[in-house]
């Protein structure tokens, strides 16, 4: 799991999960879980597939 904003610079990401675990698992001890609004800034938001969670920061596709 790699978050890059519009800039292409790396601003967080996800790794050290032993075994198989889900995705949103994964993605809800990133930091950019966390504290999105220090990461992303105002305004901005990330693409994210349809089994990761609806936020306004987090773009899901279609449920």
């Amino acid at each position: 799991l790699v978050i890059l904003p519009h800039n292409l610079l790396i601003v967080d990401y996800g790794l050290g999960f032993l075994g198989s675990v889900h995705d949103v698992y994964a993605f809800q001890h990133t930091r950019t879980s966390k504290e999105h609004a220090e990461l992303l800034g105002n305004h901005h938001w990330i693409w994210s597939d349809s089994a990761y969670p609806s936020e306004p920061w987090c773009v899901v596709p279609f449920k």
